[in-house]
């Protein structure tokens, strides 16, 4: 089982020609609103690939949370999912005309949702515990430091960017990156940015995804390359999330690195051909299809 400790959030999407520039306004080509956030995003990924996946968060007692829970209840169990006298959190998130996005998010009840609602009982059953870094940072610090403790692997995605002691990033299995937050990590660590650099400075697997030229890791000594499924792309928004979602998935079932990494990279590659966060995540037959498909 995957329990994901996670943000849960409304997303506000406005399809625009450009991106906005200071002091600018733009008429939106399209408007609408989805439900995502990373935790959420990732968690469904996961599941809809196949995964039983338990999500521990927050939201608030609002109209919003009814919104960022609807598609994670028909596949993800939500029963720790707290409701908090705090905003529900919310993105407004502007794609332009290739398929780029830039986003404001506000955090709201994700930044007061507790790790310690993943019990010892909860924990115990867990095999891999995903999380990401749209929560209280000393939540997810604690958090990685008992799944450390645990039996469970501990999946790290450090977006967005932000610093952990690098003694706590030490304890992740492994630690998922994209190509500016390697960048940014590389700068507060000193040294390089590619995969190898990074595990080899922390001490332990790092995956880092390349956009349109794959993804490479580097883990417990040996380096893994795949390459990006070709599509034409239309929305990038959730694409990430889904990569790391399905790549939980498959070693949830036991499968290689290189087995999750070549999946999660199809998986994404759907995503980005399609429009919207959580409505662009494929289902696993849609995944085993384009994978038979391309071989």
């Amino acid at each position: 089982m995957i329990v994901t400790f996670g943000s849960i959030n409304v997303d506000f999407l406005y399809r625009v020609t450009g991106m906005p520039q200071p002091g600018q306004t733009l008429l939106a080509a399209d408007f609408r609103t989805e439900a995502g956030g990373k935790g959420a995003n990732q968690a469904l990924a996961a599941a809809r690939d196949g995964a039983k996946v338990m999500m521990v968060g927050a939201v608030g007692h609002d109209a919003l949370a009814e919104i960022g829970l609807q598609n994670l209840r028909t596949a993800v169990n939500v029963d720790h999912v707290a409701r908090i006298d705090e905003p529900t959190g919310s993105a407004s998130i502007y794609i332009d005309d290739q398929g780029r996005n830039m986003i404001v998010a506000a955090a709201g009840a994700n930044l007061a949702a507790s790790s310690d609602a993943i019990d010892g009982d909860l924990l115990q059953q867990a095999d891999i515990v995903l999380m990401q870094m749209e929560n209280d940072v000393g939540e997810i610090e604690k958090l990685i430091r008992r799944v450390h403790s645990s039996r469970a692997m501990s999946i790290l995605n450090l977006a967005p960017a932000f610093p952990l002691d690098e003694s706590v990033l030490a304890l992740c299995d492994l630690v998922v990156v994209n190509e500016d937050e390697a960048m940014a990590l590389a700068g507060w660590l000193g040294g390089g940015y590619s995969a190898r650099a990074l595990s080899e400075r922390l001490g332990t697997g790092i995956l880092r995804t390349l956009g349109g030229d794959g993804a490479e890791a580097f883990v417990s000594g040996k380096a893994i390359r795949v390459d990006a499924m070709p599509v034409e792309v239309k929305d990038t928004t959730a694409a990430g999330d889904c990569f790391v979602g399905v790549l939980a998935s498959t070693l949830d079932r036991g499968l290689s690195l290189t087995e999750a990494m070549e999946r999660a990279s199809v998986a994404a590659g759907i995503a980005c051909s399609r429009t919207g966060s959580q409505s662009s995540i494929p289902n696993s037959v849609e995944t085993d299809t384009r994978t038979h498909h391309d071989r």
